[in-house]
């Protein structure tokens, strides 16, 4: 297939997912319940078609069950995780927030399936990471990566897609934290950050190589101390709770709320993404797990 061709195809595929997701279920809130399982249910049936065995990892939150939804490859030799979030805020159709990053994950498990089916990558889309549950012990990854811990998974590297779709070309269009306005941060919205913590400074040099190779979307990197509590913007998504556990893990973001004026409202919708970045962020992310397997 012409490159081209492919990267149409890909475009096509991330928009159908997001339509799907923001437009038509909408808010994906656990105060939607039939909703965020319709959400989960996508997730879990899109895999797989894509040729995947999913398992779902269901517990109890809020009176009701949820599952994060986990395909590919957990290999007990170690193995890398991409994940995303398919929940809401209530009174969001949640277009960038986080329909964008589950489009990313499925697009590149996808793609992923034409390389061996040993590859050591798992893909998950994680429920309940938006309030009420944020910050306790029931967000989806919490529960997964407390698991992890006690089973002693060997997760080599976690890769979390939070809000990855809204960008922008004009000057000031990016707002920074106190400290990181000094320190020499771009002020246009154009760029994907990459967000590490010091025990996943190697994992952040390989990631951030292979999207400066594999694609054409502007990267900004930052490593905070470890748990980023220094700074708690840095531990606003799913990447949090692989940290916690003591394994390496990076959020990428369009830093959220940081650029996007619609963050946790009505207005986040399809219209206001920007599917080339998205299908460049695609392409980069696959480039990159070639590249672990090398």
């Amino acid at each position: 297939m012409h490159p081209m061709e492919n990267k149409i195809d890909i475009s096509r595929l991330l928009r159908r997912h997001v339509i799907y997701l923001s437009e038509t279920l909408g808010d994906r809130s656990i105060y939607r319940p039939t909703v965020l399982k319709a959400a989960e249910d996508y997730v879990r049936q899109t895999f797989e078609a894509q040729g995947y065995q999913p398992v779902r990892q269901p517990f109890i939150y809020n009176g009701q069950e949820v599952a994060n939804v986990v395909a590919g490859n957990c290999d007990p030799q170690g193995y890398y995780i991409l994940g995303a979030h398919f929940d809401t805020v209530a009174g969001t159709p949640g277009a960038d927030d986080n329909a964008s990053g589950v489009a990313v994950l499925l697009e590149v498990a996808r793609l992923a399936r034409t390389l061996p089916s040993t590859i050591p990558w798992a893909f998950i889309g994680f429920t309940t990471e938006e309030p009420p549950a944020f910050a306790t012990p029931f967000m989806g990854s919490q529960v997964y990566a407390r698991q992890a811990r006690r089973q002693k998974a060997r997760i080599q590297g976690m890769l979390c897609l939070e809000m990855v779709g809204y960008y922008r070309q004009e000057p000031n269009s990016q707002a920074l934290p106190f400290p990181l306005r000094y320190l020499g941060y771009p002020t246009t919205g154009n760029f994907i950050a990459l967000v590490a913590d010091r025990r996943s400074r190697d994992l952040l040099k390989s990631l951030e190589t292979s999207l400066q190779t594999g694609c054409s979307l502007p990267t900004t990197s930052i490593a905070v101390p470890l748990g980023g509590n220094i700074l708690p913007e840095t531990r606003l998504s799913d990447h949090a709770s692989f940290w916690d556990q003591g394994y390496p893990a990076i959020m990428l973001t369009d830093t959220a709320f940081l650029r996007n004026p619609h963050y946790h409202g009505p207005d986040d919708t399809l219209k206001t993404l920007d599917f080339d970045a998205m299908v460049e962020l695609t392409s980069g992310l696959f480039y990159f797990i070639r590249q672990t397997l090398k």
